[in-house]
């Protein structure tokens, strides 16, 4: 059996319109642009994976990974694709640096591909699951409605939020506090800040943090700065007993394995999309817990694809204090078609079915 050919095709998908008017740190298009790739077989399988971008954070765009896909493409076809360790290896050979959203998206379309063809799913091909439903994290807007919005999410099952931060310091602090203010104890609050505070202002927000009444146990500060400011992380992290969680600056094992060493992290996020795949951020979540570090199995601006591969790995995971694959939900409409991760009361599910459990994609309304 072998990879005969590989396509790409580019989706885009408008944001519900309270996220278009987020005020997030980093700049956010109003539509959403990933890649979708599929890897046909001689025996007639397709695998579909899916290389999600940042582009205000990362600068990959779906122009970019479509060619970085057509470069890497000579150490996918002709592969057989159950050799999965194989085809990454040759594919590093072509590209031992940058190109993550391709490689990512070429690598979760192998696993789809090699589930199918074993039939079985995809949790399966990285350990087995441990868990029957992993607790999720969804994304507010941040804009006038964060509050209600926020508390109609927990209505709705939701215990753990990954609240974006604008970079305006009396903004944020204002935002900090109105939440804090009417969240329940027992609901996790990230407090995604995605690089836009210095040291000094990440250690005012702590001061105010700290000063409350009542210490704050359900908040994680998670990047407040600079990706690549390892030792401010690690001064940060000194200062405060408020988790502080790493995530933007840990795109490869080495990345991670520096700010291990550090001690920089309470908390690391660790994301398929960000690392180049499944298999990547199965080696980071190893190091994570052989480093005693807590982590998450998160999403990067996913559509139902790529958030359904993350569910796989958070669910046979040993211990994430959470996952993020509900991005989907926050574009106003979705290419899968049936089948894939499914939320209900704030925890993730897949089913048991081979691969990715995708039934099906249209990508006819979409495509650009």
């Amino acid at each position: 059996m072998k990879i005969t050919e590989v396509v790409t095709t580019p989706v885009a998908i408008k944001y519900r319109p309270e996220y278009q008017a987020d005020r997030r740190f980093y700049p956010k298009p109003p539509e959403q642009t990933n890649v979708i790739v599929q890897l046909h077989t001689d025996d007639g399988y397709v695998g579909i994976g899916e290389a999600a971008h940042a582009p205000g954070i990362y600068g990959e765009t779906a122009g970019a990974t479509m060619a970085a896909v057509d470069y890497l493409t000579p150490a996918v076809v002709g592969q057989d694709p159950r050799q999965i360790t194989k085809i990454n290896m040759a594919i590093d050979r072509l590209s031992p640096v940058g190109n993550i959203a391709a490689k990512a998206g070429i690598d979760i379309a192998l696993h789809d591909l090699a589930g199918k063809i074993l039939d079985v799913p995809v949790y399966q091909l990285v350990g087995g699951r441990v868990h029957d439903s992993v607790k999720t994290h969804i994304t507010p807007a941040t804009y006038e409605d964060t509050a209600s919005d926020l508390l109609d999410l927990i209505d709705q099952g939701y215990r753990a939020f990954k609240q974006k931060m604008s970079g305006d310091l009396e903004y944020d602090i204002d935002l900090i506090e109105s939440l804090l203010d009417r969240v329940p104890d027992s609901v996790v609050l990230s407090l995604d800040v995605n690089q836009g505070w210095s040291v000094n202002d990440t250690i005012e927000v702590i001061g105010v943090l700290e000063r409350r009444a009542k210490f704050p146990r359900n908040v994680i500060l998670e990047q407040p700065i600079d990706g690549a400011d390892i030792r401010g992380a690690a001064r940060i992290r000194n200062a405060t007993r408020i988790p502080i969680m790493l995530d933007d600056g840990i795109r490869t094992a080495a990345d991670l394995q520096r700010i291990l060493d550090a001690g920089a992290a309470d908390i690391v996020s660790l994301k398929i999309s960000r690392v180049g795949g499944i298999q990547r951020c199965l080696q980071m979540i190893k190091m994570a817990e052989a480093a005693n570090v807590s982590y998450i199995v998160d999403e990067i601006n996913e559509m139902r694809v790529a958030n359904t591969a993350v569910a796989h790995l958070a669910l046979a995971s040993k211990a994430p204090l959470y996952t993020g694959v509900a991005c989907h939900l926050l574009l106003e409409s979705d290419i899968v078609t049936g089948g894939g991760v499914r939320i209900e009361n704030g925890e993730a599910y897949v089913d048991d079915r081979p691969g990715l459990g995708i039934d099906g994609i249209d990508l006819s309304k979409v495509t650009t």
